[in-house]
């Protein structure tokens, strides 16, 4: 059922063709902790998926080649600074395990959910694992008021 809903999902969301491809396996399901739902990852190879067609509901494509997920200078701690959406002024700090690929002019970290996901498929596949969090280079984020308003992307 979780490989028709994925399938699904791919289709309608990136117009991606499920016949284009071959399931490789489920991932450990994550927790979206703030939204208090789960993820049931999976791993599908697609041939030659150079375009993408999102719709709406997909905010951007972010295409990273795989080896830069095994270089260890690309993860981070990200710094999040959460704006309060009780009082003005005031904000909630929390440090996230992070990636960003260096010399990437439009670059943006990855981190929360999506972090996990990849991070997992990592392990499983390369028997790769980023560097301790204490160890990384501290890199500052801000989300507003309106992202628990609107939902986190969590990536």
């Amino acid at each position: 059922m979780l490989l028709a809903a994925g399938l699904r999902e791919g289709l309608e969301e990136m117009r991606l063709n499920p016949f284009g491809g071959a399931f490789l396996g489920p991932l450990p399901p994550q927790e979206l902790y703030l939204l208090g739902r789960m993820l049931y990852p999976l791993v599908f190879r697609i041939k030659d998926a150079k375009r993408y067609h999102p719709n709406w509901e997909v905010e951007k494509v972010v295409s990273i080649p795989l080896k830069e997920f095994l270089k260890p200078e690309n993860y981070l701690a990200y710094r999040m600074h959460f704006a309060s959406t009780r009082n003005v002024g005031d904000e909630a700090i929390q440090i996230f395990p992070g990636f960003l690929p260096r010399g990437e002019a439009e670059a943006e970290v990855l981190w929360g959910a999506t972090y996990r996901i990849v991070v997992t498929f990592l392990g499983i596949v390369f028997g790769f694992y980023p560097p301790e969090i204490n160890d990384l280079e501290v890199v500052d984020g801000f989300r507003g008021e309106t992202y628990f308003q609107n939902g986190p992307s969590n990536s």
